[in-house]
């Protein structure tokens, strides 16, 4: 099939992740060279949206019969692949990351780049959308609502690979979802207790501040303890914590509303849950203050004011 050498408004809305309103203002201002059709649709050069965007557009092919296209307008774009590279300016909009930040990410091969001729950065899409589906752009904070809990506090929870650090009023008995092989039945699921412990056996410093625990949840939280080393699970008892905050490798932050239960972090995996809201942020100030306090605590820095410290009685089970 012959190469096009003209798009639309709509493919070019899709390459550069602009919107198409924004993509015809360019066209009648003049600065991005088009024309129109007989119709009145803009028609876009395919050098030229290269060279305005700093991309790369490959193997966008002319539909060999016409009226195809016309009865199923659609197929055009079915017949542009996506671009494998951004300009630095896309890659960044995209991230929502400052210049430094974000060459900061091509320093360490998180995000992968190279300069072209022109010393313009030809950023991978690839790399781009797969840092921003397994991190929150640096100082984006996003609001966490409802069923919304699971997915972004605890999926993080899972892909921690240093630290993590959990303050919560309540922590109840609730089980993850389970995995295909597991089953499809809550009780096949596993418990969050034994995967927090399972985390800290692979090497991630665990660290809870909770109240007391009912008494049926104690004795499996005795047994799943037992068998660990103190030093890579940690936990006390608080009763005056009624702060809700997770906290990932010291550089991602849930500060909400959600207890560790199933009616709230663990909400939506089998039954609906309480109204809740939070936030998830990777703003440093954030998580430097909600660090700070968890350590307030964690060191026992108001006990001696508190009059109910004889009730925590850390790690005491």
């Amino acid at each position: 099939m012959p190469i096009k050498k003209y798009i639309n408004t709509a493919e070019v809305a899709m390459l550069t992740g602009l919107q198409q309103d924004d993509i015809r203002n360019l066209a009648k201002t003049n600065v991005l060279p088009s024309h129109r059709n007989r119709r009145g649709h803009y028609r876009f050069n395919v050098d030229a949206v290269e060279k305005y965007f700093g991309i790369v557009i490959d193997n966008i092919e002319q539909e060999a019969e016409p009226s195809a296209l016309k009865a199923n307008p659609s197929k055009e774009s079915q017949n542009v692949d996506k671009v494998k590279y951004l300009s630095g300016h896309i890659a960044r909009k995209y991230l929502k990351c400052s210049k430094a930040e974000f060459e900061s990410l091509i320093e360490q091969g998180i995000i992968k780049a190279h300069r072209d001729e022109y010393n313009r950065w030809k950023v991978s899409k690839e790399s781009v959308i797969d840092y921003s589906k397994s991190s929150l752009p640096s100082n984006d904070t996003r609001l966490i609502i409802n069923e919304n809990h699971y997915q972004e506090v605890i999926e993080r929870i899972c892909e921690a690979k240093s630290s993590v650090k959990i303050m919560t009023a309540n922590f109840k008995r609730f089980r993850l979802k389970p995995t295909g092989s597991q089953g499809e039945n809550y009780n096949d699921g596993t418990p969050f207790i034994k995967y927090l412990m399972a985390k800290a056996i692979q090497g991630v410093s665990v660290q809870v501040i909770c109240s007391m625990p009912s008494s049926s949840f104690r004795d499996e939280w005795k047994e799943f303890y037992q068998q660990m080393n103190p030093e890579l699970f940690e936990y006390m008892f608080c009763e005056r914590n009624h702060a809700k905050v997770v906290i990932v490798d010291d550089q991602m932050a849930y500060v909400g509303s959600a207890n560790i239960t199933p009616a709230g972090i663990g909400q939506g995996v089998f039954t609906p849950g309480n109204f809740e809201v939070g936030i998830l942020t990777k703003n440093p100030k954030i998580v430097s203050s909600v660090t700070t306090l968890f350590y307030t605590i964690w060191n026992k820095a108001h006990c001696d004011k508190c009059h109910r410290a004889d009730m925590c009685n850390a790690k005491n089970l």
